[in-house]
């Protein structure tokens, strides 16, 4: 009799306790669903968001958007191009201390100031190369033929006064392309976005073939994702080394104190600082709070491209939204994707 009543009982609808696995997938299902209801309904203007640990995809984002849909990266633009220029190191096309004279045959014109033909190719990765401010020129249908920025007058000694300088990415962009011997976009082609499977990207080349070095780059967020996990890989993809580990480390080490837009440390055209709990971390940053992230101790990845400036920044986003949610995620949290594939 007693055997028939727990076989009633169970027929009758009571729950089996779930397996701590069930438990688990639940409990990361729930999480997942509060993060995207969460930015649905309190940052709208978020076009994509990528989380993933090392190549495994935990959680994308891209509200009522396609994921393949390229966006424009701001100054996410800068990081890429200084990974270009570590391509291009490695294979000794450039040099960390060769100077302007040596770089841009028009430094050793007599018309420029004399303590600019001490600029390093360092110095202007590192935005340091003491040029005072001046206002971009705009040419029509060129982005940077000229190197009118060389003309600018020397403020400080080159490597020792952070100024966030937009004109000196271009001249780093005008710098690589003559080193690679012309071609910029081939080289971007081939040397870096082909091998990680990136085709749907966007970069603008100018009528005399020169690529904006401050901005321009189009990318979606997977792909924003990838070019993090390059760098969390320390510039291995796959079975191929695409950029050396020495450069990776020594671009994303802080060089200085940094300072404004992102109010940061600052390595080779890549922000350097702590989030909120002192975990290193190590970020490409453009206006409106395009974000790439990387988080070496915790091998997590974030990718995140915005249509405007998010409430109280993009850190506070990362500090207060993500970072809680992907804390919640069990070790083992299941993927739903692969950065790599």
């Amino acid at each position: 009799m007693a055997a028939i009543g727990i076989s009633l009982f169970i027929a009758a609808g009571f729950p089996a306790r779930q397996s701590t696995a069930q438990q688990a997938t639940a409990s990361t299902a729930e999480t997942l669903a509060k993060l995207s209801a969460t930015i649905a309904g309190q940052y709208p203007s978020v076009r994509a968001l990528v989380l993933a640990r090392g190549n495994c995809i935990l959680h994308e984002y891209y509200g009522n958007n396609s994921p393949d849909v390229p966006w424009p990266m701001h100054s996410v633009t800068k990081s890429v191009l200084s990974i270009l220029v570590g391509i291009a190191i490695d294979k000794g096309l450039l040099r960390l201390d060769q100077k302007l004279p040596e770089l841009v045959a028009e430094a050793r014109e007599g018309t420029i100031d004399p303590r600019a033909a001490d600029v390093t190719l360092r110095d202007l990765l590192t935005m340091s190369s003491g040029f005072a401010p001046h206002e971009m020129v705009v040419v029509p249908g060129v982005w940077n033929s000229s190197v009118w920025m060389i003309n600018r007058t020397v403020e400080y000694p080159p490597g020792t006064h952070f100024y966030y300088d937009d004109q000196g990415t271009n001249l780093i962009a005008i710098i690589l392309r003559r080193a690679v011997g012309g071609n910029i976009a081939e080289f971007a082609k081939n040397e870096l976005f082909a091998p990680l499977q990136i085709d749907r990207y966007y970069w603008a080349v100018d009528r005399d073939g020169n690529l904006p070095g401050y901005s321009g780059l189009l990318l979606s967020g997977r792909d924003m994702a990838k070019i993090g996990l390059l760098y969390l890989q320390q510039g291995r993809w796959r079975e191929r080394q695409l950029v050396s580990e020495a450069y990776v480390l020594d671009s994303t080490h802080k060089h200085s104190d940094g300072g404004g837009p992102a109010n940061a440390g600052y390595g080779y055209l890549w922000w350097t600082m702590p989030i909120r709990d002192g975990s290193p971390a190590y970020f490409a940053a453009g206006w409106q709070s395009q974000l790439i992230l990387n988080l070496p101790d915790r091998n997590l990845v974030m990718a995140l491209a915005s249509g405007s400036s998010l409430p109280g920044g993009a850190a506070k986003f990362i500090n207060e939204v993500v970072l809680p949610a992907e804390a919640a995620l069990p070790a083992g949290a299941a993927c739903v994707g692969r950065l790599d594939q």
